[in-house]
């Protein structure tokens, strides 16, 4: 066999194992997102938003779902392609985030897990390609802070809570 021949199998026998690796590489969605959560409020950021009030505000009241293959918001479903998770520190998410902190965002832990949904781009809200809710906070038992183009919101899982009265 031509050394080029051979080359091209082992290049392609490389390419097979690398992105098998990759499609395996995947976390599982974490138990304690895993199921539907209603939004309660907008929360108060000083980042900057590409959405205004009137865009973030109709999301209020609407439910999120969370299973270990695709999530929903306001009847879109969206498959996920992968799952990554990291704790992230109120320093590390000011500086990813243009400002937003966990103060603002009512977490009152020094540390949180966050959530990030990889999928292609959808048109869940007719106001971006941005799928609402496909990075999220655990910020505590029962709640979690999801984002949308540069809003953040507070879910609470079946809509109990101290933000359910809020808006």
């Amino acid at each position: 066999m031509p050394w080029g021949t051979t080359a091209r199998t082992a290049a392609c026998i490389a390419l097979v194992a690398t992105t098998m690796a990759a499609t395996t590489s995947s976390e599982p969605l974490p138990s304690q997102l895993a199921g539907t959560w209603r939004i309660t409020r907008v929360l108060p950021t000083k980042n900057t938003a590409c959405w205004s009030d009137e865009q973030a505000r109709p999301l209020v009241g609407s439910t999120l779902t969370y299973r270990a293959n695709a999530m929903r918001w306001r009847g879109g479903q969206v498959p996920l392609e992968d799952i990554n998770t990291r704790q992230v520190t109120d320093r590390e998410f000011r500086k990813e985030n243009a400002g937003a902190d966990f103060e603002q965002l009512g977490i009152h832990s020094p540390k949180v897990l966050e959530v990030d949904l990889q999928h292609e781009d959808a048109d869940i809200t007719g106001a971006s390609t941005e799928v609402p809710g496909d990075s999220v906070l655990l910020a505590g038992p029962g709640r979690i802070v999801v984002s949308a183009c540069g809003v953040y919101f507070e879910a609470m899982r079946g809509g109990a809570g101290r933000g359910a009265a809020r808006k």
